[in-house]
């Protein structure tokens, strides 16, 4: 007897992308000697006392955290000056919209502006919600139109918002997300997993209106993309409610000390946006004088970027001179040939150019 398994028979997975060791497998190359600008990491090492805090913490990891998270939650609230109480910690930013979609009834309408990161449909259509994507134009540099949110917003359940967006890098205005707030009924919420990397911010916002969740991520701006952990910052009522549907111990104790001494640290990793804001605006520079790519404007630490050639023939090129980048051909909101390129450091970006231009001449 075949057991039927329903909508999950249709369901695709997630596709990361190639990683170094895919790469060196396939094309015999060292992985110390391949550049990786696939996943939209923070290229630069840990200060050490994140490093110390791991390691001192895994001499204890036969032992449950606590899951009040009680002292991650006042770094968090001090690194944004929001209320200990508007805060629920998570899994990594997945996992808090995993959670804030059980709050979904079937065919429920869940609004989402396309491109951009897909997993919020993934788990929206776990919930059998009714998807309403919204389109933004490329001659916008994909910035969204708010009037067309809101007219699409009137009767949804969650519009899905992400600022900067993942992959175009384009911001919403803070002006703009508040008008889609006050203007539906909809819980609105805003990704902003890169959000350090532009200076734009609602978190601010989220205490001051009920319909508005801020995710967040340790994985992007303080480089603990390894041990999955993020944030979410709502009214008390949402955070009560999404404390209730948690996990048990869903953050590992590592990855709370980690965090913890992160914001510690939080000038270090100032220093570090810094440098990486000056080499995506040489990156994208440069990538605007090669013929055949149109790179577009980014506030987060990757670019996104169309081109002419075959798609095949691009990644195939980068992959056998040791260079990952991610196509995103083929991703909903974007029609023709397109790559996103993380920001890595001066000398990465500098042998991914020198590459791209040999490719683009021929």
């Amino acid at each position: 007897m075949r057991v039927n398994f329903g909508k999950f028979e249709l369901i695709e997975p997630y596709d990361a992308g190639d990683f170094p060791e895919d790469v060196s497998r396939k094309y015999g190359i060292a992985i110390r000697k391949i550049v990786n600008l696939n996943s939209n990491e923070n290229p630069y090492p840990l200060p050490r006392d994140v490093v110390h805090a791991i390691c001192a913490e895994a001499k204890e990891v036969s032992r449950y955290p606590n899951p009040k998270y009680t002292e991650l939650k006042s770094e968090i609230s001090s690194y944004i000056n929001v209320p200990s109480a508007n805060i629920t910690v998570g899994g990594g930013a997945n996992e808090i919209f995993s959670r804030i979609c059980y709050l979904l009834e079937p065919f429920d309408v869940v609004v989402i502006p396309v491109p951009t990161y897909t997993m919020y449909a993934f788990y929206a259509m776990m919930h059998d919600a009714s998807l309403k994507f919204v389109r933004s134009a490329e001659e916008r540099n994909f910035v969204p139109s708010t009037d067309d949110i809101i007219d699409s917003g009137r009767n949804a359940k969650i519009i899905f918002l992400c600022s900067p967006n993942n992959p175009t890098g384009a911001v919403i205005n803070p002006a703009e997300i508040e008008k889609i707030v006050e203007c539906t009924n909809a819980i609105v919420v805003v990704d902003e997993a890169y959000a350090e990397f532009s200076g734009e911010s609602v978190v601010n916002l989220s205490v001051e209106h009920d319909n508005l969740i801020v995710v967040r991520s340790f994985s992007k701006f303080f480089a603990l993309a390894g041990l999955r952990i993020g944030y979410a910052v709502a009214s008390q009522q949402i955070v009560s409610l999404l404390e209730k549907i948690r996990e048990p111990f869903a953050v590992s104790s590592i990855a709370v000390k980690a965090a913890i001494q992160a914001i510690k640290n939080v000038e270090y990793f100032r220093r570090i946006k810094d440098k990486i804001v000056r080499d995506r605006e040489y990156l994208y520079e440069s990538l605007k004088k090669i013929e055949g790519m149109k790179p577009f404007p980014s506030s987060a630490n990757f670019i996104l970027a169309k081109f002419e050639i075959p798609d095949d023939k691009l990644t195939e090129s980068l992959y056998r001179k040791g260079i990952i980048a991610r196509s995103i051909t083929g991703l909903l909101g974007l029609n023709g040939n397109f790559i996103r390129i993380t920001v890595g450091r001066r000398g990465e970006n500098k042998k991914l150019v020198a590459a791209l231009k040999e490719i683009f001449s021929h």
